[in-house]
């Protein structure tokens, strides 16, 4: 009997088996971490990307930092912007305190649609520093924009009159569109100011008709023309001056920076300035103080001395020559 030698074939081909088995198991475990490891490195690319799109996105529409309207330096002009606050404790379109550290003086229409979105967006942000005692609101007529203009103005008027001008004023505006010119009737004005609490309605038509009302109304129109203001809304903050309708932030930091300007720097307010009533100044002025000015005939017309155009949310515009001074 043969005795057939000993064969390792069988065990091999088990332990090959075990083998490739043992690579492939690697290898798709390889694999997967791989591909784990490259989708990671993906989502982290993406999410740089993403979040420098969004910090150039927010750069390109964040609004700069607010930068205070500078002082006025002329004497001249500052002596008309401190003629041209008055500080009247009788004062029925003025609100806050009287010796406020700054006086804003806000020339505008009822009917002008940049007045509107200031009296929408901006006011409310500036009665927080009118009921903290840091500025005081002075309005001025400058009735221009729309042949029913005046008549608005002379309504708020006849509000004051019963101490209901800011109410008056607040109603007119919050229905006002502001892309739009709006027109008003007698009857449109007396139901605002019903709106507003004014408790005399008769009194208040009567007084919104009367002569003097008109009157009164044309002439504040024609003095702010006088002075160079042809824009609507135009403001005098403190020793400053903004034209046209800017941000609530850019109209409080002139408010704070003009409040800060009035401590003198010493934590203390100093005493405001007494309003000042300046006299025209004249040809016959300038020739008994010497200064040479040539007479009314000889001196050469000024292009912008006529009638006013209407012209609202833009800077004002001198029109009168000189040596009349104006704010702008």
């Amino acid at each position: 009997m043969s005795v057939q030698p000993y064969s390792s074939t069988p065990t091999r081909s088990r332990t090959n088996r075990a083998t490739v088995i043992t690579l492939v198991v690697i290898a798709v475990i390889l694999g997967v971490l791989a591909a784990a490891l490259l989708h990671k490195v993906a989502s982290r690319r993406h999410g740089a990307a993403a979040t420098s799109q969004a910090s150039a996105s927010d750069s390109a529409t964040a609004a700069p930092e607010p930068v205070p309207a500078p002082p006025v330096v002329d004497q001249q002009t500052l002596e008309l912007i401190h003629s041209e606050t008055h500080r009247d404790p009788a004062d029925g379109q003025a609100k806050g305190k009287v010796d406020a550290p700054v006086v804003m003086v806000i020339y505008s229409d009822f009917a002008c649609p940049y007045c509107t979105q200031f009296a929408q967006k901006v006011e409310p942000e500036l009665d927080k520093l009118v009921k903290q005692g840091t500025l005081r609101v002075e309005w001025r007529d400058l009735a221009q924009i729309s042949e029913t203009s005046p008549l608005a103005a002379q309504a708020g008027r006849a509000a004051a009159k019963q101490g209901k001008f800011w109410e008056f004023h607040d109603a007119v505006y919050a229905a006002a569109d502001p892309q739009g010119h709006p027109t008003y009737t007698e009857d449109s004005l007396v139901a605002f100011a019903k709106k507003a609490g004014v408790p005399d309605l008769k009194k208040f038509r009567a007084d919104m008709t009367a002569a003097e009302t008109v009157k009164a109304v044309s002439e504040s129109t024609n003095h702010v023309h006088s002075i160079g203001i042809r824009g609507t809304p135009f403001m005098i903050v403190g020793e400053t001056h903004i034209s046209a309708t800017r941000t609530a932030d850019y109209a409080t930091a002139v408010v704070e920076s003009q409040a800060a300007k009035a401590k003198g720097g010493r934590g203390e307010l100093r005493e405001p300035r007494a309003p000042r009533h300046r006299r025209r100044r004249t040809d016959h002025d300038a020739e008994k103080n010497n200064e040479g000015a040539r007479p009314a005939h000889a001196r050469p017309s000024h292009p912008r001395a006529h009638a006013p155009t209407r012209h609202d949310g833009g800077p004002g515009e001198a029109i009168l020559p000189p040596p009349v001074p104006s704010i702008v």
